[in-house]
């Protein structure tokens, strides 16, 4: 993820560690972990949420089909006269615009916003990440491939020295599906005209 936020956690607890705790001795890290930790999972879910409201789209024709859809296409109208599309940069003050309008509308793209945000999520998940692990020791540290479902790692590949090793592997990884796709693809289609004849 962009921000790469770090995790310390004990395998049932964790917490983010920003620049400056990264450098923190081991015994003041633990103590950070006791004293401010969260559920790993949740604090997982979490970050990802954050990290990926960004890449949440916002569109006023997909808002105002999804206020048609829950039976609320009187607000149409007035959700037009808000430029939800600026909703990644300035969130305070189109929910500000929104409430203004009313509760419902604000309460309607409460509702979307969080649909979407759903979908991205899921997206994000569905797919393989490259992914740095260290021991909280911090005597030994590598690289996997893995990805993450509803805050669970999953690892899917042994330990690898390097970003730039798991970044290939991956690639080679996706390239190798993405070729078995077109090939199960093709032999289909020639399966279809067989059937055909």
């Amino acid at each position: 993820m962009k921000e790469n936020s770090s995790i310390l956690h004990n395998r049932q607890k964790g917490v983010i560690l920003d620049k400056q705790s990264v450098t923190l001795s081991h015994s003041k890290k633990e103590e950070l972990l006791r004293e401010q930790g969260k559920p790993l999972e949740a604090l997982r879910k979490e970050i990802i949420k954050k990290e990926l409201s960004p890449n949440v789209e916002t569109r006023s024709y997909l808002f105002e089909r999804f206020l048609q859809q829950n039976g609320k296409p009187e607000l149409v109208e007035e959700a037009r006269t808000v430029k939800i599309e600026e909703y990644a940069t300035k969130p305070n003050q189109v929910m500000s615009e929104l409430s203004f309008i009313g509760a419902s509308l604000a309460e309607g793209f409460l509702d979307f916003y969080g649909i979407q945000l759903s979908h991205v999520v899921e997206n994000y998940e569905k797919r393989l990440h490259s992914i740095e692990l260290e021991s909280v020791d911090q005597k030994e540290s590598g690289f996997y491939i893995g990805k993450f479902t509803e805050g669970n790692l999953a690892i899917v590949s042994p330990r690898l020295d390097s970003e730039e090793q798991a970044q290939e592997k991956l690639s080679a990884f996706l390239t190798m599906k993405q070729n078995r796709q077109k090939d199960y693809s093709q032999l289909e289609l020639e399966q279809n005209l067989t059937d055909k004849d």
